[in-house]
Parts: C-alpha cells; sequence; structure tokens
C-alpha cells in the first residue's frame, strides 16, 4: 500500500506484520528492504515495524503479574522478542492516498501468543514534511503492555543523539536493572533520559526522530543498517520494573504512543 505527499512516500504491508516496507524522500530508500542482500529476510531484519504487547527481548517468554504467572512464545532462543505481532497480518480498516491504519489481535486465538484479550491499530499518516506513526491498544482486560517500533535504517553517513542514562545488561542482552552511564558504541542497548532525540543523515537525507515514548533501543552493531527504536518501556520490562509502575492498559481505555519521523535536506 502507498501513502504519499509532497516529496515522501511510504509503503506500507498490513501482510507483512503491519509494517512500512520502505521509506523515500525524493526517490532515496532509507529503511533496509526486505530484499537486502545482508538482511537475510527475516522478519525482524528490515522495515519499520510495530512491537507490541512487549518490545525487545522478553526473559524466558515469561513474567508474573497479579501474583500470576504468564508466558508468551520463545521466538528468540531461550527468550521472546519483540512483541506478537511482528510475523502476522493485519487488516485494513481505513486508507487514503495519505493514511492508512491497520488492527490486528494480540493473540492468535490460541493463548500461546498472549494470555489477554485485546486489538493493536497501528496508524501510519504522510505529510510532506514526515511519516507519522501511532500505535493503540484496546483492551477487554487489565494487563501490562509495552509500545514500540523498530525501524531498521540502512547504514547512516552520520548519526546524533544524547541521552543521560543506559541500562546494563547481563551476558545474555537481558537488562538487569541498574542505570549506568552512557559508554561508547558499538551498541544494543537501552538508553532513557534524553538530551538530545535521535538524527541521522543517509545517503544525503536528513531524519529526525521524535515519540512520546521515553526509551530508546540503539542497534547498531550491523555493518549495514542502525536500528533507533523508540519503546514506552525498556526491553524486559514486566520483570524489570516493580508491578506498582508498569504501565496497565485498562478496558475500554485505550492507551497509546507516538513515532515521528521527519525527513527533509540535509541542513
Amino acid at each position: 500500500m502507498l501513502l504519499q505527499a509532497g516529496n515522501i512516500r511510504a509503503e506500507v504491508a498490513p501482510q507483512d506484520g503491519g509494517r512500512i516496507a520502505q521509506i523515500f524522500y525524493n526517490n532515496h530508500e532509507v529503511l533496509i528492504g526486505q530484499t537486502h542482500k545482508e538482511s537475510l529476510n527475516t522478519p525482524l531484519t528490515w522495515g519499520c515495524y510495530p512491537m507490541a504487547p512487549f518490545a525487545g527481548r522478553l526473559a524466558r517468554g515469561a513474567f508474573s503479574w497479579n501474583e500470576n504467572r504468564y508466558s508468551t512464545l520463545q521466538n528468540h532462543g531461550q527468550h521472546a522478542i519483540h512483541g506478537t505481532v511482528v510475523t502476522r497480518p493485519w487488516e485494513i480498516t481505513e486508507h487514503s492516498d495519505t493514511h492508512l491504519t491497520m488492527s490486528i489481535t494480540l493473540d492468535d486465538g490460541s493463548q500461546t501468543l498472549w494470555p489477554f484479550a485485546g486489538t493493536c491499530e497501528h496508524s501510519v499518516h504522510v505529510t510532506p514534511e514526515e511519516v507519522k506513526c501511532v500505535l493503540t491498544i484496546h483492551s477487554l482486560e487489565p494487563f501490562p503492555y509495552q509500545l514500540g517500533w523498530h525501524p531498521c535504517w540502512k547504514k547512516p553517513d552520520s548519526v546524533h543523539f544524547a541521552f543521560g542514562s543506559m541500562f546494563e545488561k547481563d551476558v545474555d542482552h537481558i537488562l538487569t536493572g541498574r542505570m549506568v552511564a552512557p559508554t561508547d558504541g558499538p551498541w544494543d542497548d537501552c538508553f532513557t533520559d534524553v538530551i538530545t532525540e535521535p538524527t541521522l543523515v543517509i545517503d544525503g537525507v536528513a531524519i529526525s526522530l521524535t515519540s512520546t515514548a521515553k526509551y530508546w533501543v540503539i542497534y547498531d552493531e550491523l555493518t549495514h543498517a542502525t536500528c533507533i527504536e523508540p519503546q514506552t518501556g525498556p526491553p524486559n520490562a514486566f520483570n524489570l520494573i516493580s508491578e506498582n509502575f508498569l504501565d496497565v492498559v485498562q478496558p475500554n481505555q485505550a492507551v497509546r504512543a507516538e513515532f515521528t519521523i521527519r525527513l527533509g535536506p540535509p541542513t
């Protein structure tokens, strides 16, 4: 599905996890495409895909909440990663030349993906200056949640950002909960306390990223791509954060997050 306004085009792929498959600025591609020779063609390595109802790694694919133990599919070794909607087709509910809204259930009906009843919407809106994404969860019962996006950018010419804090991680890349001062890259790390929001330049296209989410995962260990991912909570939040401080969706009270990608010529 093609959305276009001014010099910006966005190809959206509802059948491929409701993701943005590619963003063009003056015909310059800025995302890793599905057929990129180094992407290995897996659902986690291309485009810009939504993450719900959790983002990043969830240790052992399990968590405790309200004195009960819950689990989800272990799809990343012994862990779960990037939510339950990234490999499944979404249903289109609205579509125009500049706007697309899709919807999906958080579980596939088996209750092996997610033990709670709810749906997620992903809206993508293109203007001549930006691509704006909105994720919304609607629930039939209370449950903890996270929302986020995972854009796989082509390797940038330059990247700039600044954060006040970074999460320590163990040898299995699971966050320990301890905060440390940000280190030099390369990174596969989660940052918070934004000082300067991320900006990057790809093939001469200037891109600035803003989000209502307060956490950012930076993954730049690949030679061909850099991922800069806004998330409403850190990876493994359900096991990391006290129940009293988890984000919880309530029935009939939708929760949402926004991610804005502004594109233009270098300044």
